[in-house]
């Protein structure tokens, strides 16, 4: 995979470029901590009006998303490790690499979903100010393991049906009642995964000729 820009490394940086990776940075890790934290309205300012968000339970919106999030109510804070920006202009694509962190009660036992991911923001800058365009995740591996030091009785056959990438987390959404895309983005689908990448760089890279 040969990309232009994404993926790439990136080339010794102005002051200007490092202020516009800060206020990218700034952005996506304030939208993770209105969700973490519950702060609606505040998550709500970071997307734009005609903004993409499309993870395991939902597609839509970026208002849609937030309302979503609201009305689950389950607490499924984010573990941050590193964040990577690739900028062109007016637009940026950052990778925000997380676990997802969330406990639920299956059959009377309690359990820790811990869900590994990239989550990749596509960022305009609009009147001077940074916004989320597009929100998707690349899934990357899972893992569901019971709080208190006793045996599981989980059934391991219970997650054949699911994806390696995002077994555990579909599994769990399912038990909860919610649908689950199949045909997200991740590592157990490398050529899927390819062509996802090529399709971001396309975007970051539009309008630079």
């Amino acid at each position: 995979m040969e990309t232009q820009r994404f993926l790439q490394p990136n080339p010794p940086l102005s002051m200007e470029d490092i202020v516009a990776r800060e206020n990218i940075k700034e952005l996506i890790t304030y939208e993770r901590f209105c969700r973490d934290n519950s702060l609606w309205n505040g998550m709500r300012t970071c997307f734009t009006p005609d903004s993409e968000v499309n993870i395991s339970w939902f597609k839509g919106t970026g208002d849609e998303f937030v309302d979503d999030s609201q009305a689950m109510q389950r607490y499924a804070p984010h573990q941050i490790y590193n964040i990577q920006v690739w900028q062109n202009g007016a637009r940026a694509i950052a990778v925000m690499q997380a676990t997802i962190q969330s406990r639920l009660d299956i059959e009377s036992e309690t359990y820790e979903l811990q869900s590994d991911a990239k989550i990749i923001y596509r960022v305009v800058k609009q009147d001077e100010t940074w916004r989320i365009q597009h929100l998707d995740c690349v899934y990357e591996q899972d893992r569901l393991v019971s709080v208190l030091p006793t045996d599981s009785t989980f059934d391991p056959n219970e997650l054949a049906l699911y994806r390696k990438s995002y077994a555990c987390l579909s599994y769990c959404l399912n038990y909860l009642g919610y649908d689950v895309n199949h045909q997200l983005i991740g590592i157990d689908q490398p050529e899927a995964l390819e062509d996802f990448y090529m399709q971001l760089d396309t975007w970051l890279m539009h309008d630079s000729e």
